[in-house]
């Protein structure tokens, strides 16, 4: 078994969809991953070892809030790192 935080993979893919949406920033990995490290800071980790855990954790995914959440932070992450890029 293995312990994943399952937000790695859904903030990873939203901090992508934002970005492919702007052109006025810096997409670089290093931003990428800058953008990626604050929103996961910023939010509680879901952590899952089990199937049983993966899918409460996807129901959960469903939920409208929960997404919201994860969008209004990457947009505050992207916003922080556009401001203060670190290259």
């Amino acid at each position: 078994m293995e312990l994943k935080n399952y937000l790695e993979v859904v903030v990873g893919n939203a901090v992508e969809r934002v970005l492919s949406d702007r052109n006025d920033l810096c997409k670089c990995e290093k931003c990428r991953m800058d953008i990626t490290a604050i929103v996961l800071n910023r939010l509680p980790a879901r952590y899952v070892v089990t199937n049983k855990g993966l899918i409460m954790t996807k129901m959960k995914e469903a939920e409208a809030q929960f997404y919201a959440d994860i969008l209004r932070e990457v947009v505050i992450a992207i916003e922080t790192v556009k401001n203060n890029q670190r290259h």
